[in-house]
């Protein structure tokens, strides 16, 4: 099973693989991403999980660049070890909630691109702590490919895409910011 992009890269040879069989942990599935995008390279995913095998591409920051990336306009999908983040990191479902979720976002017209029957593409946050086996990844990795693969197949190829971005942090745990404070009589007169 390949994502939407793999091949692309692939044929443009912009992709570098990393076989996950090859990796520990998380942390240095990261490092190894992190080398091939200071290289000016995707990372390529592939591993084998019942039986089959799988394509997927993903992203992470470079370490010693200090360029910042640019999402606007996304639907945004938090997904912390082996579990989706909901509601600013108040509530956690287990992965395979993920299916249920998206098609919570395909039902608000919001969550379209403006006069298209496609959805605006996801931006995944994933982050797994280093005490989970490389093994969690690749049921997350897996439950993903499938879910975007299935709402595709019953609609567009391109209907819902989707980006991983690998985080180096639990961006789940970050507060969401303050309000402003509320006007007080003095400021609504003037």
């Amino acid at each position: 099973m390949y994502s939407q992009d793999f091949k692309k890269f692939q044929v443009d040879n912009k992709i570098g693989i990393i076989d996950l069989d090859s990796v520990k942990n998380f942390s240095e599935l990261r490092k190894k991403m992190g080398e091939l995008t200071c290289e000016g390279k995707v990372s390529g995913l592939r591993f084998e999980l019942n039986d089959t095998r799988y394509y997927i591409t993903g992203f992470s920051d470079c370490p010693t660049s200090g360029g910042i990336g640019c999402y606007f306009r996304r639907n945004y999908l938090t997904i912390r070890n082996d579990s989706l983040i909901l509601g600013y990191g108040k509530e956690k479902k287990p992965i395979n909630y993920l299916k249920t979720e998206l098609n919570n976002i395909i039902t608000k017209p919001h969550n379209f691109k403006y006069n298209e029957n496609k959805v605006k593409p996801a931006l995944i946050h994933f982050y797994v702590e280093d005490k989970y086996p490389i093994s969690t990844t690749k049921t997350v990795l897996k439950e993903i490919a499938e879910q975007f693969s299935e709402l595709n197949t019953k609609n567009d190829s391109d209907f819902f895409t989707y980006s991983i971005l690998f985080e180096g942090y639990d961006i789940s745990s970050i507060p969401p910011p303050t309000p402003p404070p509320m006007p007080n009589e003095f400021d609504i007169e003037k």
